[in-house]
């Protein structure tokens, strides 16, 4: 957390106000898409399931409808009073000898009437118990059994005979014979017992073929995608019709007694099996149980596919918001963009910038506050650094004006060569050394210098000393070759030698001895002007760091120039200076300054 914390953080203001809008509306969209497939799924799954059901049951009272109309036929030959006289006949003899048997003595006209408007019987057989030879008709060229001994051998006649009704229905494929001679399609069979139920007699049995092609047709329409199969059971004898492939297992299931005998009323409608998923109907205790199998595989896609789209409407939608958090960012932190660039050359040192400011937000007060913030700093620095600066040049020119009057400069001059062609070298090189001190000092007005520049006033102003004390004052000078080209402002070393001869030397009868050594340590440069004077207190030097009197005129120089030179090292340095003094009474005084190495031009 603390990693995605600080991620954040580095990230742009526009870039925070695109992630911190999506992870606002983006809970409140997964929420919203979440309820949708939520409700989706489960409106597509009641859908889909009452769909199914409400297919299944129309299938069953299609199949029903066409069960009943072939048992209504059966029965209409049951109740026919001509067929049922020649089921009860006692003596065979006389009818079997009639080639038209049937058609002499029964309606058969009106059976073959019925059988051709229903072009699903394909096979007719009245087999009578009295002995009269059967009724056999075949339409597609199937050869029922001949004899009524034939049909009594067959398990089919068995299993309708056991039944309370007499009735049952099978499947007989056409490579499998059951109560025909020669089968040549395949064929939902009815069995019924003609019964006379006065006399609690069996009075005759017959054999309705219907072909399982009219089942068929019915029941393919219910297979709309593939891997789905469509299966009727009889709940007496197992497996009739099946569209479709049906794993092995399930039909197994599906046709098993436990199954089959199960109380229509309280089987269950739709279950699961395995990897399918199964929804089935029973009209009544006789009717057949219509199946229809669908894979779960397929189940789940139709549901995923509704499912998908409050996904793909989730998705579109944090897309589609991307410009328009786009747009809201940038109307946003446009003007923090402005305010930002704005603060980036004012911190280069351009102090004429100003904001516009267009709102009243905010942003427009931040605006509004920086654009007083410049002008207040801009009137601070005009009022204050321009007017500091300029004290201090005049300061320092108040200084070279003690120490270098510029009108004496030509005066020098003339004296060095009056001096030299009297002969008299010693104040001929006194006016040398005191001419290029001033020529030093005034260096056509710059501020900065050389190292060695500055090293070369003190070297002269030194000499002009060693003049006035030849047996009082020693001195050396050591300036390494790496810093002599290094940029420095001008007087910050002589003042301090000046002072040290000035108040160390002066007033003492003991020889005294001066170095001044300049090195390099990094990118620092380290002075020191060491003394061996009459050294100070405490109290004095930190006088030498007090504010100076408004009139400071009749002042000797020191403390003033001291003052000046530290003025003027915060100017240009800030605090990247080092400037201290370390003095001992009787001892004398080490002045120790450091500054930043700037290379020379």
């Amino acid at each position: 957390m603390q990693k995605i914390r600080k991620w954040i953080n580095g990230l742009s203001v526009k870039a925070k106000l695109i992630i911190y809008a999506y992870a606002i509306f983006t809970p409140v969209l997964i929420l919203i898409c979440g309820t949708l497939m939520v409700h989706n799924y489960k409106q597509a799954s009641s859908d889909r399931l009452e769909g199914n059901r409400a297919n299944v049951e129309s299938l069953a009272e299609n199949i029903s409808l066409l069960q009943s109309d072939v048992k209504d036929y059966t029965t209409y030959i049951c109740i026919n009073q001509e067929i049922r006289g020649l089921l009860s006949e006692r003596d065979s003899a006389p009818y079997n000898a009639d080639a038209r048997l049937w058609q002499n003595n029964g309606p058969m006209e009106v059976v073959q009437d019925m059988i051709s408007m229903r072009g699903e019987i394909k096979t007719i057989a009245i087999y009578p118990e009295n002995g009269i030879r059967p009724y056999l008709r075949g339409m597609d060229g199937s050869v029922n059994l001949s004899t009524m001994e034939d049909i009594r051998q067959t398990q089919i006649y068995q299993e309708t005979v056991d039944t309370k009704l007499g009735m049952i229905w099978k499947s007989v494929d056409a490579d499998d014979s059951g109560p025909y001679l020669a089968n040549f399609s395949d064929k939902v069979v009815l069995c019924r017992e003609i019964y006379d139920l006065s006399h609690k007699k069996r009075l005759g049995f017959i054999v309705i073929g219907v072909g399982k092609s009219k089942f068929e047709e019915l029941m393919t329409n219910m297979v709309k995608e593939g891997g789905e199969a469509v299966m009727v059971v009889d709940p007496h004898t197992g497996e009739l019709v099946t569209v479709g492939d049906v794993d092995d297992k399930l039909k197994k299931y599906l046709t098993a007694e436990e199954f089959r005998q199960q109380d229509y009323r309280e089987r269950e409608k739709d279950f699961i099996w395995g990897d399918y998923e199964v929804i089935c109907t029973q009209l009544n205790k006789e009717g057949a149980i219509t199946c229809k199998i669908i894979p779960r595989q397929q189940v789940q896609a139709q549901i995923r596919s509704v499912v998908y789209m409050p996904l793909a409407l989730l998705f579109g939608l944090l897309i589609g918001m991307f410009p328009f958090f786009m747009i809201i960012s940038n109307l946003v932190t446009n003007p923090l963009r402005k305010v930002s660039e704005a603060i980036l050359k004012f911190s280069a040192g351009d102090f004429e910038q100003q904001v516009k400011v267009e709102t009243n937000d905010e942003v427009g007060q931040v605006a509004e506050c920086f654009n007083a913030m410049v002008g207040e700093i801009k009137k601070l620095i005009d009022e204050n650094y321009v007017i500091t600066l300029s004290e201090k040049e005049s300061e320092l020119a108040a200084l070279q004006a003690q120490i270098n009057p510029h009108f004496l400069y030509n005066t020098l001059d003339s004296l060095y060569w009056q001096a030299t062609e009297a002969g008299n070298d010693e104040i001929a090189e006194s006016i040398l050394s005191l001419s290029s001190l001033f020529r030093l000092t005034l260096n056509q007005g710059r501020s900065i210098i050389t190292v060695e520049k500055e090293f070369e006033l003190v070297r002269e102003y030194l000499k002009i000393q060693k003049m006035r004390f030849p047996r009082k004052l020693n001195y050396e000078l050591h300036i390494a070759d790496e810093i002599k080209d290094a940029k420095i402002p001008k007087l910050i070393i002589q003042p301090f030698v000046e002072n040290a001869i000035v108040h160390g030397f002066e007033n003492v009868s003991k020889p005294c001895k001066l170095t001044i050594t300049g090195t390099r340590t990094g990118d620092r440069i380290h002075f020191e002007i060491k003394d061996t004077g009459v050294g100070m207190k405490q109290e004095q030097i930190d006088a030498l760091w007090e504010n100076e009197p408004v009139n400071y005129s009749k002042q000797r120089i020191g403390r003033y120039a001291i003052k000046n030179i530290r003025e003027r090292l915060q100017l240009k340095y800030h605090e990247q200076y080092i400037l201290k003094i370390e003095s001992t009474v009787g001892e004398g005084t080490t002045v120790i300054l450091e500054i930043p190495f700037e290379e020379g031009d």
